[in-house]
């Protein structure tokens, strides 16, 4: 990801700054139009046009409900002034922002609910387990898919259906006989392919983090942090972006940084 590839027109700028975005729905609307006009290409496209007007202009139209509501959220203390420096357009670097702390805050999530989601799977593919600790399981699971993509990632590499896993546990939960019986199957089936990463688990900063680190900033400037020996402290802008963000002054991007490595190694 670069700067020039996401950057708007000069106008989107100004009128960013004035909190007022324009309207993305009737400009692609008007260039599709003068397109569907065209003699040759109206009388083709007659029957589909009532339908065409409701599911693009819909499209277009939730797009810039989330626009609108992401220029006239706060501004990113820390991303958005770095990506703006680096030639962002104002309503990118706000956007891009948004998007790096929400992956961060998610992947936290995951580091956190990832072991006991294991345990979890593991507990159910032995047969026999009582009933009221099957159901406890059950709900830990299924609150992992709600509210995370726990799931998703635990049967990532696996042949295995994550969508019949949580149809199965669904119906367990209506005291199911049989589907407590398959779900024993599938959690027997899944747990070979079960692993907890190592170490502490992951901060919502760490992983912000990582993700600029990888999306923004090395594909520009291709480095990942500067230590200051007179202030005995990470000193580069990229360091200080995250802990403004974050509101955490002591953020260290080491581990950040070696995990975009190992990464890197795979």
């Amino acid at each position: 990801m670069d700067s020039g590839s996401l950057a708007f027109p000069a106008p989107w700028d100004a009128v960013v700054n004035e909190a007022n975005i324009p309207t993305v729905a009737d400009h692609l609307i008007a260039l599709a139009q003068g397109h569907f006009t065209r003699p040759d290409v109206a009388a083709r496209i007659k029957p589909l046009e009532a339908a065409w007007q409701r599911t693009f202009r819909g499209f277009f139209e939730r797009a810039d409900a989330a626009l609108q509501l992401v220029a006239e959220s706060p501004p990113s203390p820390g991303y958005e002034p770095w990506l703006i420096r680096h030639g962002y357009s104002p309503i990118i670097a706000r956007i891009t922002a948004a998007l790096v702390v929400r992956r961060g805050n998610r992947i936290a999530k995951e580091s956190a609910r990832l072991p006991a989601a294991v345990d979890a799977i593991r507990f159910l593919a032995t047969p026999g387990r009582n009933r009221r600790a099957i159901a406890r399981k059950v709900k830990v699971l299924l609150a992992a898919w709600n509210e995370t993509s726990v799931m998703d990632t635990i049967f990532k590499d696996t042949d295995l259906d994550v969508f019949e896993f949580v149809r199965v546990l669904k119906t367990v939960v209506k005291g199911d006989e049989l589907a407590c019986a398959r779900l024993t199957e599938l959690a027997t089936a899944l747990a070979p392919h079960l692993t907890i990463p190592r170490g502490p688990k992951i901060s919502a900063e760490s992983a912000a983090h990582e993700f600029f680190l990888e999306e923004a900033v090395i594909p520009m400037e291709r480095r990942a942090y500067t230590w200051n020996d007179v202030d005995q402290d990470f000193t580069d802008a990229v360091t200080q972006a995250t802990r403004l963000e974050f509101g955490d002054g002591e953020f260290d991007p080491r581990p950040a940084r070696r995990r975009l490595k190992n990464e890197r190694r795979q």
